[in-house]
């Protein structure tokens, strides 16, 4: 895949996001580059913890039930709020995060390669949504550790409550077919 796709991702993430900073940009290369394997512990708790997101504070702006997180589209958030009032089946999506989360790509060079290009396209982006030394230093720190998972920042969760499921488009498309929901990614 291009690095002007990996742009394109990052900046349409940004036009949605306004608020968000270089965490939350490596958050979402994060989840296109990992997927969602971090999260996986067991059955019974991953569907508690889906009905504890849906139990909290109901989400200020609008979610789109399913948003392309990867730049060719191979990974998706499920947002929660409204696959739920579509009438979206919490077991059957568990089940879709799990096996999305069995995936296993070479996801620590891909998002060691996608922080470069975001590197090099913040070089020239507008300082509000990044410190450009700040993001390098970041990425060495990540790179270091392992590209760990993290968590939005606190301004991004404050503003946008996020709640959501990182499946493989696949999953997600079979997920929404097998309930006859419409599959409508932005």
């Amino acid at each position: 895949m291009s690095d002007d796709a990996v742009v394109t991702l990052i900046q349409r993430h940004l036009r949605r996001y306004p608020i968000s900073t270089f965490q939350d940009v490596y958050k979402l290369l994060h989840q296109a580059a990992f997927g969602p394997g971090h999260m996986i512990g067991d059955k019974k708790k991953a569907l508690e913890w889906i009905e504890s997101d849906l139990e909290g504070r109901p989400g200020d702006a609008p979610a789109p039930l399913i948003e392309s997180i990867h730049p060719d589209d191979a990974m998706m958030r499920l947002h929660l709020r409204p696959y739920a009032a579509r009438g979206g089946d919490l077991p059957r999506l568990r089940d879709a995060f799990v096996r999305a989360a069995a995936a296993r790509p070479d996801a620590p060079a891909t998002l060691a390669r996608w922080w470069d290009v975001f590197c090099a396209w913040a070089a020239g982006a507008p300082a509000e949504h990044v410190d450009l030394r700040e993001a390098r230093l970041f990425g060495m720190a990540c790179a270091r550790t392992g590209w760990p998972a993290m968590h939005h920042s606190e301004a991004y969760r404050t503003t946008y409550t996020p709640a959501y499921r990182v499946l493989t488009a696949r999953e997600a498309e079979a997920l929404l077919r097998a309930q006859d929901i419409a599959f409508e990614a932005i």
